[in-house]
């Protein structure tokens, strides 16, 4: 057995801002932090939905102790893409997953030692940066033909790509949020930049992890910094409405009109 005390889950849909917010906690010297395992060879299909608690924390203890490259995002951290932070005595694991959205309430009802983070951003601004990521966006896809279901990259039911994906995930997180009050922090994203430090110490409050110095360094400077890799957490500013410059408003006016009187139009404003 290893000294983990804690894990914590951090789940959106791709394009939702959970790389910056995993990096946030990514900060936190006695963290280790871990990139979608789930997805990751050495773990795919290691648990499922119904997975004991066994499971589960077999699982988290394998993960903890697991230094692959791409659980480290190595080549990110070494490109600069992700910052490297110090680590001290580390007991607590992080883990960001934008697939298997449905492994998170099986995980919250069999193990106590998980919390979860889930990460809601304005569905518009989510359809927005997947079609101009040309990593994710199929090339040679239509955004008017696949903002819907996404089935260009949707391939299993652990894909989450798409508004109607985006809706299911919306949904479930409140739920959970209502299921598991103690234990479930959501996070809307363009509150979240708005003022990041403030968020994040509430964040950090409600999971039972401590604010450190190089939180606030990371989050300044990943505000104030520019680097234009899709998959960058310095992004130099709030670039929340961008959208906006850009995406197709007959579908910006569709998903308005679907959401209007529901408890997601929140999410629009």
């Amino acid at each position: 057995m290893t000294n983990l005390k804690k894990v914590i889950y951090i789940g959106g849909v791709a394009r939702s801002g959970t790389s910056w917010i995993g990096q946030i906690f990514n900060s936190i010297p006695n963290v280790t932090f871990r990139f979608q395992p789930l997805f990751a060879y050495e773990f795919r299909g290691a648990i499922d939905e119904d997975s004991s608690k066994r499971e589960y924390d077999k699982f988290y203890e394998d993960l903890f102790q697991s230094k692959s490259a791409f659980l480290t995002q190595k080549d990110k951290v070494e490109s600069g893409v992700y910052p490297e932070f110090e680590k001290i005595k580390e007991e607590v694991l992080v883990f960001k997953e934008n697939r298997f959205q449905s492994f998170i309430e099986p995980m919250l009802r069999k193990s106590q030692k998980i919390c979860f983070v889930g990460v809601i951003r304005n569905p518009n601004a989510t359809l927005y940066s997947w079609s101009k990521n040309k990593k994710e966006f199929p090339e040679g896809s239509d955004i008017l033909k696949e903002w819907r279901f996404g089935n260009c990259k949707n391939e299993g039911n652990e894909d989450y790509f798409g508004y109607y994906k985006w809706k299911e995930v919306a949904n479930n997180y409140l739920d959970l949020e209502k299921k598991y009050p103690e234990r479930v922090h959501l996070i809307y994203y363009d509150d979240f930049v708005k003022n990041a430090h403030k968020q994040t110490e509430e964040m950090f409050k409600k999971m039972g992890v401590d604010f450190s110095d190089q939180t606030k360094d990371f989050i300044e400077k990943s505000g104030n910094s520019t680097d234009l890799n899709y998959y960058s957490v310095f992004k130099g500013g709030n670039n929340k409405d961008k959208w906006k410059e850009s995406f197709p408003s007959y579908i910006s006016n569709e998903i308005k009109n679907d959401l209007k009187g529901t408890r997601l139009e929140r999410f629009l404003k």
